[in-house]
């Protein structure tokens, strides 16, 4: 449990938005809707890759067409509460809308957009 708690966090430490980590709000919301690439290659060449789909996914991309042409996680969207068991929960839940972010968990990147 410790190591899992461990890996957790270091996954939420990738989170990111500049200027801040959304990872780290005090008022995170009850719900979020997200669209994730999911990335979990070998280690190095996945986040290479998880860093160019968090730059492109900043500058406006479509991350329907990024989840359809890289992602190991089926497509679409993930309504996120304060009970789910996803490694980026504590980011989604405090992301703006719009924002992206890339969460580092024990098996896969996950470059995500909060939707709603």
């Amino acid at each position: 449990m410790r190591s899992l708690l461990a890996g957790f966090a270091a996954g939420i430490a990738c989170a990111s938005a500049p200027p801040r980590d959304p990872s780290g709000c005090a008022a995170p919301a009850q719900r979020a809707e997200v669209l994730q690439v999911q990335i979990g290659r070998d280690r190095r060449q996945a986040e290479e890759l998880a860093g160019d789909l968090l730059a492109q996914c900043r500058k406006g991309a479509r991350m329907e067409g990024l989840q359809d042409r890289y992602s190991d996680a089926p497509p679409g969207t993930i309504l996120i509460g304060p009970a789910a068991r996803v490694p980026f929960r504590g980011a989604a839940l405090c992301m703006h809308k719009s924002e992206c972010a890339l969460v580092r968990s024990e098996t896969a990147f996950h470059v995500l957009k909060r939707i709603g």
